[in-house]
């Protein structure tokens, strides 16, 4: 029967894992720099159609098709963009250049800010454009800027390659590693157990002693031991023989010398003589499947707690590993939750300063044609008086804006420093909770969902600022994403009681609510009802974290399907007087 190498097998083995990982992994790298590519691509466009937008208004209101032309020419000229479509109010297409999806993807109603889906190989991006003055909004046209998969496949070639090349190395070399450490350690010390083993004579037991080098404590030193202890019992036992046969022989000269006078005494006794031989060697036989099998529950000991310790050290390296993984998971979280309180934030400031630029340019126009009439001897009080109105009312339209830009901007900052952040500050509980809530407004001023907060005006505290804005930012969105499916009238409730130095916050939503198994999971890592849409599960394990571990305290939380969800959670803080 033809033998099969154990080493050959499990190199084999090992490596067709390997490689099945390494495969995956790499294709997992590629998709993801290019979904990564693409998202940048849309971000590009998006930052383009944000520059060119107010001038691109601008010329649609005044019918100005050479400027906008201008403008069409100068975005196809940027590498990202593959294509523009221009429109105006009533769909008719101004300009087309480039690679552009069919009209039927672009939307029919004043959508703005809306991502095209990818056909064909081309995605975009479309907005309404709105001339906004004195008050009033009017949709003028869209446009749409268009990105192809050639461009993201070109971005990251460098990278494909680098991925590629880097796991044909790492492969390479692993090949390489494991070949020689299984040949060294595995094939070329059973070759020399297997050689010494058949090299065994029962006349010579010292030379078949089996003496492996190279190897400290593994599993061949084990074998190595019980083999030279088998020889050594084999010694003890041919010892004991000898000395038995020369007993033996003793007795027989007695037996002889005796034989005359005694033979039947000697008869009787050699009966007797016979039934302790025997006994004795029943014993023997006894005492040798003891000690063999005493031996053997030796070397399964040693085996076992070699296994055990091995075991022990691989899981605690796998829970460090883990907790190290949660950690990294838990911050990438909180930056997430900036990140999108930073892009909606800054969609509502670019709103108030767009307007402010457009008043601001039209106020420029009405000066200029007020120089020239003043310069040619044409301007009348009528004009004089109408141009002071409308500067008042561009002059009021630039102050408000302005104004709204600056309060949006003081409410998010220091929100978005404390959330990355573990500064303790002194704080007035409300009015921190109503800016945190401010910050929120691009979100909530997309749904019909309102956030109450019942805590008292006088509530002056020193704690981790950015602690406690991360938990009711996690919760607000939480209640966003998840509670509200099928309610267009939300409310969620923020109830905060001073109980000496201890603060008792109830956080609780309208919404659907959880069943008791969701509840139990409720703030488990990575458990979401949302999977199939994005979502990541970390939200409510990152807000027990910081009630229990930041803020030293403890929370809980109930719920009926139905009846909504509410949080209970209090932790102890330095109040101020």
């Amino acid at each position: 029967m033809a033998i099969k190498s154990i080493s050959s097998s499990l190199l084999t083995r090992v490596l067709s894992v390997y490689f099945v990982l390494t495969l995956i992994v790499t294709a997992v790298q590629i998709g993801a720099e290019y979904f990564d590519t693409k998202r940048v691509l849309i971000a590009e466009l998006q930052n383009q159609q944000s520059t060119f937008n107010g001038s691109l208004t601008r010329s649609l209101w005044e019918f100005n098709s050479n400027q906008i032309d201008t403008i069409a020419d100068g975005l196809i000229s940027i590498p990202a963009i593959a294509g523009v479509l221009i429109r105006d109010d009533a769909g008719n297409i101004l300009v087309q250049l480039g690679e552009t999806t069919e009209m039927s993807d672009l939307p029919d109603d004043n959508s703005e800010g809306m991502l095209l889906p990818e056909r064909e190989g081309i995605f975009g991006y479309y907005d309404s454009l709105i001339f906004e003055f004195s008050g009033h909004s009017t949709k003028v046209g869209d446009v749409s800027l268009f990105s192809t998969r050639d461009i993201a496949i070109d971005r990251i070639k460098v990278s494909l390659g680098f991925i590629i090349g880097n796991a044909i190395i790492k492969s390479t070399f692993l090949i390489v590693l494991f070949t020689i450490a299984f040949n060294r350690m595995l094939s070329r010390p059973l070759s020399d157990l297997t050689q010494q083993i058949k090299g065994f004579r029962l006349d010579n037991l010292e030379r078949s002693r089996i003496r492996l080098n190279d190897q400290h404590n593994n599993e061949l030193v084990l074998v190595e031991q019980a083999y030279n202890q088998l020889l050594d019992n084999i010694e003890e036992y041919q010892a004991d023989l000898d000395r038995t046969q020369k007993k033996l022989k003793a007795a027989n000269r007695q037996l002889d010398e005796q034989n005359a006078i005694l033979e039947q005494e000697v008869a009787r006794k050699t009966s007797r003589l016979s039934q302790v031989m025997l006994d004795l060697e029943q014993r023997k036989n006894e005492l040798e499947m003891r000690q063999e099998k005493l031996e053997r529950e030796v070397g399964q000991r040693r085996a076992i707690e070699n296994t055990l310790r091995q075991s022990n050290q691989r899981l605690e390296s796998s829970l460090n590993h883990l907790r190290e993984t949660q950690q990294q998971l838990i911050e990438s979280e909180k930056m997430a939750s900036l990140g999108g309180l930073v892009a909606g934030i800054t969609h509502d400031v670019n709103t108030p300063i767009g307007i402010s630029v457009t008043a601001s340019s039209y106020l420029r126009e009405k000066l200029d044609t007020l120089d020239q009439s003043l310069l040619n001897k044409e301007l009348t009080q009528a004009q004089l008086k109408k141009f002071i109105e409308e500067g008042r009312e561009s002059l009021n339209l630039l102050d408000n804006n302005l104004h709204r830009a600056s309060d949006l901007i003081s409410s998010f900052k220091q929100v978005a420093v404390d959330q990355a952040s573990d500064a303790i500050r002194d704080i007035n509980l409300k009015s921190y909770i109503e800016d945190l809530v401010q910050s929120l407004q691009p979100h909530l001023k997309k749904t019909n969902h309102q956030v109450q907060l019942e805590c008292a005006d006088d509530i002056f505290i020193r704690c981790p600022a950015g602690a406690l804005s991360q938990i009711f930012t996690n919760l607000i969105l939480n209640s966003l994403r998840h509670a509200f499916d099928g309610i267009d009238n939300g409310v969620m409730t923020i109830s905060i009681n001073l109980d000496g130095e201890t603060l008792q916050v109830r956080y609780s939503d309208t919404g659907n609510g959880l069943s008791q198994d969701q509840l139990s999971r409720l703030f488990d890592p990575f458990f979401t009802t949302k999977r199939d849409q994005g979502g990541s599960g970390l939200g409510t394990h990152i807000v027990r974290n910081l009630v229990t571990q930041t803020l030293s305290g403890e929370i809980r939380a109930e719920s009926e399907p139905g009846d909504g969800l509410s949080y209970f959670f209090s932790f102890p803080v330095q109040v101020l007087n």
